[in-house]
């Protein structure tokens, strides 16, 4: 496995259910896969299009036995083709991630290598106070439960650390852009609006005393416009002849 994926340390092979999904939004990348390998320096997940070797990607794990989430910048190492249509195994390193999220990967690391519970597949037979109730979801496919309606015999409490804050991009979206139709009825309602107010503005004196002022200025602006356009080899500069 090592030499397949060009690595000295890989990291040890799980068999619960863990999604990743990485985004890059340079690239438009959103893509979600199986890992198959994990642990605190990076993982191996199974992912459907190529991703160029060095890209850094915003990266969310979903532990789905425990529950839980970690989330972490990563950057892809190698990848090894699966055949056509198969896909590619990843190979990807953490560059960054919080402590928390380390506690997560652990936890699920003990989890799979842990032997399931003496009782898992069967019934409890002893009844007494103290003993955990049967889980026939998890009893299927012998796996400890993480959920139970019991009162845990050793509760286990712990303070998170200051977590890091992710910036996540949003999901790539498509750009709206309105019709031919759309524009022209625009136009045409934002010039009648515009006469409108002229108009209503014109009703009164000082309206009118204002917009004749206003019409004066640019008219005048404008004419002179017109004749330096039309004469702009005429101009002369200080001692200089035309």
């Amino acid at each position: 496995m090592a030499d397949a994926l060009g690595a000295e340390h890989v990291p040890p092979p799980i068999t619960l259910p863990v999604v990743v999904t990485v985004r890059n939004a340079d690239l438009g990348l959103n893509e979600t896969g199986r890992v198959k390998r994990i642990d605190k320096t990076g993982f191996v997940a199974t992912l459907a299009v190529a991703i160029p070797d060095g890209t850094v990607l915003f990266t969310t794990i979903d532990m789905r036995t425990l529950n839980a989430t970690a989330r972490g910048l990563v950057r892809v190492r190698t990848q090894t083709t699966m055949g056509e249509g198969a896909g590619y195994e990843t190979f990807a390193d953490f560059v960054e991630i919080n402590d928390d999220g380390k506690q997560k990967i652990d936890r699920l690391i003990g989890l799979a290598e842990a032997p399931p519970p003496p009782n898992a597949g069967g019934f409890n037979s002893t009844g007494g106070p103290g003993t955990s109730t049967r889980n026939f979801a998890t009893d299927q496919i012998g796996v400890q439960p993480v959920y139970s309606r019991a009162v845990p015999n050793n509760a286990d409490f712990s303070v998170a650390k200051e977590r890091k804050t992710y910036f996540e991009p949003s999901p790539m979206r498509g750009k709206a852009e309105a019709t031919k139709s759309t524009k022209f009825w625009n136009s045409i309602g934002v010039s009648g609006y515009t006469v409108a107010i002229l108009v209503v503005v014109a009703i009164f004196p000082q309206g009118r005393a204002w917009e004749y002022y206003v019409w004066s200025h640019f008219a005048w602006g404008m004419s002179r416009m017109w004749y330096w356009a039309w004469h702009v080899g005429d101009v002369k500069l200080y001692n200089n002849t035309p």
